[in-house]
């Protein structure tokens, strides 16, 4: 048996902590302890040798909290904490040689100000695409069936069922944009529908197309004949307002959006003119990021709210918004915090390599 190493302590600033997020972060600290202790482990690296020590803290990470980073390696952060280049600048300072997002998106992060300041970002590279997809399509049915309205008519003793009548999904045209690991698991979903899928991806498929029967199309035509329309795109420079004006003049009457991407994805003006105008059916959002007060996890049922945007769309009969919980499954924490957890190990080592370290473009 191979002599092990010194264990090697991580000390982590984990911030916007939720209840959920303790459980499976420790959990995995200890497997991967427990793996380094294994026999015929790899322990002759720092990744199969360390021990990580975590404060977890309420607070968002901004100008006001950055000092709670003195004596951490890392600072693991999530969508909405805002990384300006002060605090980046602030954070190298401090001795924080690694930010790590447990979140694929990382819009929220000046990444140029960080590799000036000599601090590495890692992000998770995808959740699980079955975690997403599902999720999305229990949008899109409570949308289209008024379940969630239906609930809260109920609740109050009022069993009328005015205005609940919505749509089969079977032999309906399900447009997706954004057909990577999350939009071909929702189209493999769609097929037990019996539902018509069009896809539209930057990297198509022919395979995937074959064997789901699903077809590869431009997004004039996933607009003009979908009667359902998910997005599962990332938000870059040109996939922002991916839907506008133009977009949703093409389409159906009565067509749906369903997005879990980044809200900025759809044109809001745009897209409350036609929700007020009955230009389409119906919208629902699991993200509202663009509010920028850091709403995420917090009871803002007594504050207001300074979007009127966001407002419109929380009074509208056909909006639906759940707020960051489609990535809320159990394997699916799992897989963020190992994968969180092992690019902080990974970015530690002797070579620092990592293959979810963003660079600045």
């Amino acid at each position: 048996m191979k002599e092990r190493k010194t264990m090697k302590t991580v000390k982590i600033a984990f911030f916007d902590t939720k209840s959920h997020e303790k459980a499976f972060f420790v959990k995995s600290a200890a497997q991967i302890e427990d793996e380094a202790a294994a026999d015929g482990a790899d322990i002759e690296t720092l990744e199969g040798s360390v021990h990580f020590e975590f404060d977890f803290f309420l607070d968002h990470l901004n100008e006001g909290t950055v000092e709670m980073c003195a004596g951490h390696d890392a600072a693991c952060i999530f969508a909405n904490d805002q990384i300006t280049p002060s605090i980046a600048k602030k954070l190298s300072e401090l001795g924080v040689k690694v930010l790590a997002l447990r979140s694929v998106g990382y819009n929220n992060v000046d990444l140029k100000a960080c590799e000036e300041a000599g601090l590495k970002v890692v992000h998770v590279d995808e959740y699980s695409a079955h975690t997403t997809a599902e999720f999305a399509i229990a949008l899109l049915q409570t949308l289209n069936r008024r379940i969630h309205a239906a609930y809260n008519r109920t609740r109050d003793g009022d069993f009328r069922t005015d205005n609940f009548v919505g749509t089969e999904i079977y032999q309906k045209t399900v447009g997706i944009i954004g057909a990577g690991k999350i939009g071909k698991a929702a189209a493999e979903i769609f097929r037990g529908y019996g539902a018509r899928v069009l896809l539209n991806a930057a990297h198509q498929n022919p395979e995937f197309g074959q064997k789901t029967g699903a077809e590869y199309v431009n997004l004039t035509e996933i607009f003009k004949n979908s009667d359902f329309i998910m997005l599962f795109c990332p938000l870059v420079n040109e996939t922002r307002n991916i839907i506008n004006e133009n977009c949703i003049s093409l389409m159906k009457k009565d067509a749906v959006i369903v997005n879990t991407g980044r809200t900025a994805l759809i044109d809001s003006k745009a897209l409350l003119d036609a929700l007020n105008s009955g230009r389409i059916r119906g919208v629902a959002f699991d993200i509202y990021e663009e509010d920028r007060q850091n709403l995420y996890g917090d009871d803002w049922s007594a504050k207001f709210i300074q979007n009127e945007d966001f407002e419109q769309l929380l009074k509208l009969p056909n909006a639906l918004l759940t707020y960051h919980q489609a990535y809320l499954t159990e394997e699916n924490l799992s897989v963020v915090a190992r994968t969180t957890l092992d690019n902080i190990r990974e970015i530690l080592s002797d070579d620092g390599q990592c293959k979810n370290l963003i660079h600045a473009s």
